[in-house]
């Protein structure tokens, strides 16, 4: 469950005055030499927006200087036990001998709201739930003072947000939480990556507009991530499933970090609630042998002949966010040669993460690959056409049974430093880098009135994205 609050050093004046303090020695562990240690570690209480600590919450502490062996504290019905994880060493009173220093007695401590797996190499501790980084918030101290007496250590933890984080709490959903994710172009998802023996916190960040997992509360679903904005702006909001996307749209609003917001639960729609769209009116099954289902607009588009947003390969905002430089790399995501990402070497498809359709739409939308652009060629006949007035191409399904059905692919052009030549040519992404070789270069699909087929493209370019679902 999660902590959504802010946790309150208890003063002597006292707004509270109720500190959980708990003294467990664990039994001797004749594996290790030296005398095992006493913590006495006393957690001060939380002011949570939604809930206090729940019972199995842990914090895991980390002794500066200490390689190999952590603290985990659980939280049970008012107190904390402490022990350490399965096949983590005991500490004993020689482990602190090193650090009889000053200076040198600090610790790290390390909230999540979901359970972890930690591992320990190259001098840190890394973190991740079901394989994967923890993009949800934690709360943290670091530099802390901890004192030795014999073989008692004590110390008093007062943990906090990250800065920058926003939380987004959404009643109703709290049983199913899992298969939903929140997308907002303004808000980015941060991991704690890994703690390091020296004691320094290293975040993960994600771009703006990476999707949230989200994790349970008491009484719905929570998401979480660090705000790029301050003051009020417009905001849209998605929260998908496989199923459905729910949008709830915000215009001159502030969000506060360090806040959290209440929306509606899902249920409540209609007017400025959330607009309920089923993922299947987003989407033609052209009955093509993958079984992929091709989206009927651009992303970023209200209909089929609108040309919607621009974005450079790998970015997952766009000219919906005002980006309107895509003429060189010097505004590019991940750099120029060598890249930081996407080098050749690591992927040659982007990841979900990266993906600007699955950021937009979440569920099972991303963008397709360079293959799938082939297959749509391949199995559907593929004229150049006028509708409403504009170019493109229309792909009409060559399969029994499908004929009647088509999506329209607008020329949309591309987008240096503004708009060029829209009505005459289109070019769109894929999600596959050109090679591992040409790892400069994204996969395309370019068509005018007299061609159409793949290409390959400065990654910086800005070109349309028509998305897909599995």
């Amino acid at each position: 469950m999660m902590k959504k609050a802010f946790f309150l050093l208890c003063m002597a004046a006292g707004l509270m005055s109720c500190n959980k303090e708990v003294l467990n020695t664990p039994d001797d562990n004749t594996q290790n030499e030296g005398v095992p240690m006493t913590f006495n570690v006393t957690v001060l209480e939380t002011k949570a927006a939604k809930t206090a600590w729940a019972n199995g919450d842990k914090i895991y502490v980390f002794f500066k200087g200490m390689a190999t062996k952590y603290l985990v504290l659980t939280y049970d019905s008012g107190s904390w036990s402490n022990t350490t994880d399965p096949g983590v060493e005991a500490f004993v009173a020689g482990d602190f001998t090193p650090y009889a220093v000053s200076g040198d007695k600090k610790l790290t401590a390390v909230h999540f709201p979901v359970a972890i797996d930690v591992a320990y190499a190259d001098g840190k501790f890394s973190f991740t739930s079901g394989g994967m980084p923890v993009y949800n918030y934690y709360v943290f101290e670091t530099g802390k003072d901890y004192t030795v007496d014999a073989t008692t250590v004590t110390a008093t933890l007062s943990l906090d947000k990250p800065a920058g984080m926003v939380q987004i709490h959404v009643a109703g959903i709290q049983d199913n939480v899992a298969e939903y994710t929140f997308g907002c172009s303004k808000i980015k998802p941060v991991a704690c990556a890994s703690v390091g023996t020296n004691g320094a916190i290293t975040e993960k960040e994600l771009q703006a507009g990476a999707r949230l997992s989200g994790f349970k509360d008491s009484d719905g679903g929570v998401f979480a991530g660090r705000l790029t904005t301050a003051g009020p702006a417009d905001f849209k909001f998605t929260l998908a499933s496989d199923t459905q996307i729910y949008t709830l749209t915000r215009t001159g609003k502030t969000l506060t970090a360090g806040k959290m917001f209440n929306f509606p639960a899902l249920s409540v729609t209609g007017g400025s609630n959330w607009a309920v769209t089923d993922a299947s009116d987003l989407y033609v099954d052209l009955g093509l042998p993958s079984g992929t289902k091709w989206a009927k607009c651009n992303l970023g588009a209200a209909t089929e002949t609108d040309y919607g947003d621009y974005f450079a390969w790998g970015e997952t905002t766009g000219t919906n966010e005002g980006k309107t430089n895509f003429a060189n790399w010097s505004n590019y995501h991940f750099g120029s040669s060598p890249f930081t990402k996407y080098t050749g070497s690591d992927y040659l498809t982007l990841e979900k993460e990266d993906d600007a359709a699955y950021a937009a739409l979440g569920g099972k939308f991303r963008m397709p690959t360079g293959t799938e652009w082939t297959e749509l060629r391949d199995n559907c006949t593929c004229v150049w056409t006028t509708q409403s007035g504009i170019n493109g191409r229309l792909f009409t399904s060559k399969k029994a049974g499908y004929t009647d059905k088509s999506i329209f692919i607008p020329a949309a052009g591309y987008f240096t430093s503004s708009a060029q030549t829209v009505g005459s040519n289109g070019y769109f992404w894929s999600s596959s880098l050109r090679g591992s070789t040409y790892s400069q270069y994204g996969r395309t699909e370019e068509f005018n009135s007299g061609s159409d087929s793949y290409g390959n493209e400065f990654r910086y370019y800005g070109f349309s994205v028509r998305p897909v679902s599995d």
